[in-house]
């Protein structure tokens, strides 16, 4: 079962170039105004989110000195998030629930009129789904991260410069980090597809020793998934916990900087924290796509 894996997996890397990007794009072009609009409300959500430490911090400051206007700003900005917030998510889900509905059934017809076996139809199916789950939740889940990165180090840079090019000092390595974990990641997504499509056809004809082979090696690609994943986050928490400690110290000692202010920098060092950590997952999904458009 290994040998017809590895002969699987090679044979796609000579086949030539990917087809991720014009499967993706084949679909935002299809519904171009429906994803045009949620990914509208999208950035008009992150945009509001990115408003929210500047804002309490402003409230903070407002509320030691007795006055509540900047509570008052802190309400409104932060409600008005969670409107724009609430209308996207109610939007979108019935966009690309119609999506997966028209796409799914499209590729069984296709893939019946080639006489693909059924087994594989079955896995295909199931697998496009993920370049509709992709769209609706990756795609926002990236936004997010670069408007929390992007965003967060220049509002970071007009409290102190000095945190911007510590953030840009960090930014460099874990990109390095993500680059060598796609390429590791790329023949694991390659054996786990494999496996999935010939799934249905082991269940029906393979032997016990067979399937329990079949199941291992699932659980084994998984593992190893699991493992290259957690080697990249806990290289990229030490980094950030040395960037957390100087940030702490080096701001701490910023002459006559109220409380507020204090309290709105770190907010911001955490969004580009969260930023940096959501990478290793969105590489994941992007690597697994690669070798399902192939496929498909």
């Amino acid at each position: 079962m290994s040998a017809i894996v590895t002969t699987k997996a090679a044979s796609r890397e000579k086949s030539g170039g990917a087809t991720l990007h014009g499967e993706i794009g084949q679909l935002l072009r299809q519904y171009r105004y429906q994803v045009g609009f949620t990914y509208c409300l999208l950035l008009g959500e992150n945009s509001l989110r990115l408003l929210q430490p500047l804002l309490l911090g402003i409230a903070v400051n407002d509320l030691l000195q007795n006055s509540q206007q900047g509570l008052w700003w802190f309400v409104a900005g932060h409600a008005g998030m969670m409107s724009v917030q609430y209308t996207r998510q109610l939007y979108d889900t019935r966009v690309f629930s119609r999506m997966y509905a028209h796409r799914a059934s499209g590729l069984v017809q296709q893939q019946r009129h080639q006489a693909v076996e059924t087994s594989r139809i079955v896995a295909r199916a199931s697998l496009s789904r993920q370049f509709i789950s992709f769209i609706e939740q990756q795609v926002p889940s990236l936004v997010t991260a670069l408007f929390s990165c992007l965003g967060g180090i220049l509002m970071l840079a007009c409290y102190q410069t000095s945190l911007l090019f510590a953030c840009l000092l960090l930014a460099a390595p874990v990109a390095l980090l993500n680059i060598f974990f796609a390429r590791s990641l790329r023949q694991v997504s390659c054996e786990l597809h494999d496996r999935w499509e010939d799934e249905v056809h082991l269940i029906e004809s393979g032997s016990d020793a067979d399937i329990h082979r079949h199941y291992q090696g699932l659980a084994k690609c998984w593992i190893r998934m699991s493992d290259l994943e957690a080697r990249t986050t806990g290289l990229t928490e030490l980094m950030i916990l040395s960037l957390m400690a100087w940030a702490l110290v080096s701001v701490c000692r910023i002459p006559d900087i109220l409380p507020g202010d204090i309290f709105a920098v770190f907010r911001y060092l955490m969004m580009f924290v969260v930023g940096i950590d959501s990478l290793p997952r969105l590489v994941e999904q992007v690597a697994r796509l690669r070798d399902i458009s192939r496929r498909l």
